[in-house]
Formats: structure tokens, sequence, C-alpha cells
């Protein structure tokens, strides 16, 4: 089967800073947005959805259709047919606030008076339904839970989708919510204690990021995604030319292991602006789509990892 290209024709991005050009701004820092509120203000969603339509929808999935829709508004295709557009997901914890909120339910009122609402919103796919009811897509909808590639893996999951036919567009993003576990587990774990296995200027992150995949040029494409290589980290070949963009999850393991990269002129991480997030290497490759749409760059590299070494480089160009 011939390979056909596979273009970037939008991006959309949120976080408590603010969205779009505005969701990781330079010189700013996670830490600022956590002492006051650490959640993403959604309340633009509305000019998307109807305010009705978003009653029941909890914080991780309007998340998640913010994201998607900005996409959408980027590509220029919110006026059409999107019946044929796929959906591929990822999440490192899921909704994590509807989770907790549930199990509050179950152990207060038992499990005859557990809230069917905060139950089926807690799923990890729930926010890939909502988008395909709102988007009214109809193409294939997949969520992959992974905490640090799981958006190298849906990337490559809509690649496949375009290359064999089975989606006009594929909406790919990565999404993690802010809960006060997971405040109360990163300060844990910044414990001389427990031996400080998390950076110590290091805080709980949240956002959504999404780009919209196709084979079609249509319009005019931020940019080509043109490789997406996963090997174990030792056995990854990094250029020294490309601009390279860390997806950086906040371990002091990652830490010393990205430090071979870290200090290059041509090289940043977009942890200390977005703070701990499962999802980081959609938001940097969206971050790279971006650079190279303003003509910063002609090519552009994202670099991930897991907790086993594991290892996503992406690379994008104009």
């Amino acid at each position: 089967m011939q390979q056909r290209e596979i273009y970037i024709l939008g991006t959309g991005i949120v976080t408590p800073h603010g969205e779009q050009q505005d969701a990781l701004p330079d010189g700013a820092s996670a830490s600022q947005i956590v002492g006051s509120s650490p959640l993403t203000d959604t309340d633009g969603l509305t000019r998307f959805v109807p305010k009705r339509a978003l009653r029941r929808i909890d914080h991780f999935s309007r998340l998640a259709l913010y994201a998607a829709f900005l996409a959408l508004e980027d590509a220029g295709l919110m006026e059409n047919d999107l019946t044929e557009t796929g959906i591929s997901l990822a999440s490192g914890f899921g909704a994590a606030q509807t989770t907790f909120n549930f199990l509050d339910s179950f152990l207060d009122d038992g499990d005859r008076l557990a809230s069917p609402t905060h139950f089926s919103s807690g799923l990890h796919n729930a926010a890939a339904a909502y988008i395909a009811m709102q988007t009214k897509a109809q193409g294939p909808s997949v969520c992959t839970s992974n905490v640090g590639l799981g958006p190298a893996y849906a990337l490559s999951t809509a690649v496949y989708w375009l290359q064999h036919g089975m989606a006009d567009y594929v909406l790919v993003g990565g999404v993690d919510e802010h809960c006060q576990v997971l405040e109360h587990c990163v300060n844990h774990f910044q414990s001389s204690a427990e031996q400080a296995c998390l950076l110590s200027d290091a805080v709980a992150g949240e956002g959504a990021a999404f780009m919209v995949l196709s084979t079609r040029a249509e319009s005019v494409p931020i940019c080509k995604l043109t490789d997406i290589t996963m090997l174990p980290f030792a056995e990854q070949q990094i250029g020294s030319t490309a601009p390279l963009i860390l997806s950086s999850l906040g371990s002091v393991e990652q830490h010393h292991l990205f430090a071979q990269y870290s200090d290059a002129a041509n090289v940043t991480d977009v942890l200390p602006v977005l703070g701990i997030h499962p999802s980081a290497l959609a938001f940097s490759t969206v971050q790279a789509a971006r650079n190279i749409a303003s003509n910063k760059y002609t090519r552009a590299q994202t670099l991930g990892a897991d907790a086993l070494q594991h290892s996503a480089l992406i690379t994008l160009e104009r």
C-alpha cells in the first residue's frame, strides 16, 4: 500500500494559563497558577457547545471538548461534515477528580446510591464519547491510557487509520486534569523521607492538547507529521540540528535521563510551564507544530519517555 503524507491541519490547546497561543506562554511557570486555582477556565466552550448540553459533562471531558473544538476551528473545519472523523485520545490518569467523586459517593451512600453520573463520566473514554457526540463524528474512536507515551500511541493509531482509509480526519489529543489527590501525591513524593522521586519544584498540572490530522492538504496545513520512532531511550537517534521539545514528567530519574539534551541551545521543555502532566507529549507536539506554522522553524522534534525508559521521538516538517 502506498504511504500517504499525514498533514496536521489545526491545533487546539488549553491550560490554566489560557488557550491557544496563551496556553504555554514564554517565561511563565506552572507554580504561578497552582497557588490560586489549578483549574483551567473552560467557559469559552459555550462558543461551541450549548450550555444546556454541558450540564452533566465533568471538567475532564470539558477540557478535551474545548481543545478538540479549538483544533477544528484552527483547521477551518467547523462547517464541514465530520461524519468520517476518528477520535484517538490519550490520558494518563483519566477523569481523576470524577473517579474520586464516585468513590466518595460510594463510601458515603453505599453501592445502591453511588452516583451513576460520576461512574459513567469517570471512564477514560467518556471524553472521546462526548467529543464524538458534539462533533457528530462517527469514525473509529479509542482512548489510550499510558503515563508518558499515550500521545505517541494515539498518534500512531491515527496514522494507521488514515493510511488505511478508515477516516477522513482524526482528532488526536491528550488530556489530564488536576485534583487534590494528585497534588497530595506530588507533594508526598517530593519528600526526602520518600527519597524524593519527583523534582522539588515540579507541580501537578492539567490541560488538553489536540491536533486535526488528515491525508488531505485542505486549506493550508500547519505542517506534516513525518515520523514517529518508538524505541528504548538508549537507542533513539536524535539529531543535533532540529529544535527539540522535551516532554518531561517531573521525575528525578527522567530528569537525569534527559540531562544529555536539556542544556542544548535548541532544546526546550514543557515541564516548567505545564507542570507534571502524563500527556505532556501532546503539548510539546502541538507546540512544535505551532513553531513551524509561525515560520520559526522548518523542522522540529518532540521527545517523550515513560517510567520504563521506552521513548517516542516525533518529527514534524513544513
